[in-house]
C-alpha cells in the first residue's frame, strides 16, 4: 500500500447519504416548482398560500441544519475546543431557524401591509452571524494557538470591515438609483446581510483551502450560497428588478429563492454526510476540528 493509500482510505458514502441527496434535489425541484407556477389557486389569496408552501420546505432544510450540527456538535464535552467550535455553529443554524419561523409570524401580520423594516426576525439573523463567528474564532485559536488574537480584536476588525465595506454599498447603491423610497439605515441592514454571509463563508472557505480540504469544512459551504441568494434579494428589494428585462429578472429571482432553500440542504447534506465518514474514518484532513482520521494499519 502506497503513503497516499494510507493517508486517504477509500470510503463510499452509505445508501442513506445518497438517497437524501436524492431526496434534496426533488425538494429542491419541487420548491422551484411551487414558487414560479404557485399551483394553489383554490384558496385565497393564492399567493400568501404558495409561499407558505415555500416556507413550510425552508423550515424543513433549516431544521435539518440545525438538528444535525447538534447531533454532530454533541460529540465533543463542552468543554473540549472542538466542542466549542461546533456548539456555536449549531447554535448558528437554530438561530437561522428562529429567523424562518419569526418570518411566518411576519407574514401573517403584514402580508396584505408594508412590512416593518426591523422584526425579531432581524434579531435571530444577526444573532446567528454572531454565532458562526464566534465558532470561526474558536477554530482560529486551535490552529493559531496561543499567537491567536483576542477574541475583541479580531471580531471588532471584522465587523468594522464589514460595516465598512456595506456602508460603500449602500451609498453606491443609492448613488446608483437603488432604494430611493427606503430609509438609510433599513437599506444598510438589509446590505448587511450578503456582506456578512460573504465573510462568514470566505473565512471559513479559506479554512477549507488552507488545512486540507477535509470534511469538516463542508457544512459552511451552504452560508457561501447564501451570499448569492441575499444578495440578489436585496438588489431586487431596492428596486434592481426595474432595470432588468423581465425573464432575466424572472430567471435570477427564481434562481435566487432556489439558491436559499439550497444553502440549508446543502449545509444538513454536508453534515450527514460527515457522519456518514465518521463512522468509517475522515479521509482528508480538516480545517475544522474533529476526531482524528482514522488511517488503515501499515502493510508488513
Amino acid at each position: 500500500m502506497n503513503a497516499a493509500q494510507q493517508i486517504k482510505p477509500r470510503i463510499k458514502h452509505s445508501t442513506l447519504v445518497w438517497r437524501w441527496v436524492g431526496i434534496a434535489a426533488i425538494a429542491t425541484l419541487l420548491f422551484g416548482w411551487v414558487y414560479v407556477f404557485e399551483p394553489l389557486q383554490g384558496i385565497e389569496p393564492a399567493d400568501y398560500w404558495n409561499d407558505k408552501i415555500t416556507d413550510g420546505l425552508l423550515i424543513l432544510a433549516a431544521l435539518a441544519a440545525a438538528a444535525l450540527s447538534t447531533r454532530f456538535a454533541r460529540q465533543f464535552a463542552p468543554s473540549e475546543p472542538p466542542g466549542q467550535v461546533w456548539l456555536w455553529f449549531s447554535l448558528g443554524w437554530w438561530a437561522w431557524l428562529l429567523g424562518e419561523l419569526w418570518g411566518l409570524v411576519n407574514d401573517a401580520l403584514y402580508w396584505s401591509s408594508t412590512y416593518p423594516s426591523f422584526t425579531a426576525a432581524d434579531v435571530f439573523w444577526l444573532t446567528g452571524y454572531l454565532c458562526f463567528s464566534v465558532s470561526l474564532y474558536r477554530q482560529t485559536g486551535l490552529i493559531s494557538g496561543k499567537n491567536k488574537p483576542s477574541l475583541p480584536t479580531w471580531f471588532f476588525s471584522l465587523l468594522a470591515l464589514a460595516l465598512l465595506l456595506t456602508a460603500g454599498l449602500t451609498i453606491w447603491g443609492r448613488q446608483a438609483g437603488l432604494g430611493q423610497d427606503i430609509p438609510w439605515w433599513a437599506l444598510y441592514l438589509s446590505t448587511l446581510y450578503p456582506v456578512l454571509d460573504l465573510f462568514v463563508g470566505a473565512a471559513a472557505l479559506w479554512f477549507f483551502f488552507l488545512f486540507g480540504l477535509g470534511y469538516l469544512g463542508r457544512p459552511w459551504w451552504g452560508i457561501l450560497l447564501f451570499t448569492l441568494a441575499d444578495g440578489l434579494n436585496i438588489f431586487f428589494w431596492m428596486g434592481g428588478y426595474e432595470r432588468l428585462p423581465e425573464p432575466v429578472y424572472l430567471a435570477l429571482d427564481t434562481l435566487s429563492s432556489m439558491a436559499y432553500f439550497a444553502a440549508y440542504s446543502l449545509s444538513a447534506l454536508a453534515l450527514l454526510a460527515l457522519q456518514d465518514h465518521l463512522k468509517h474514518g475522515i479521509i482528508a484532513s480538516s480545517p475544522l476540528p474533529g476526531p482524528p482520521p482514522v488511517h488503515p494499519p501499515e502493510e508488513a
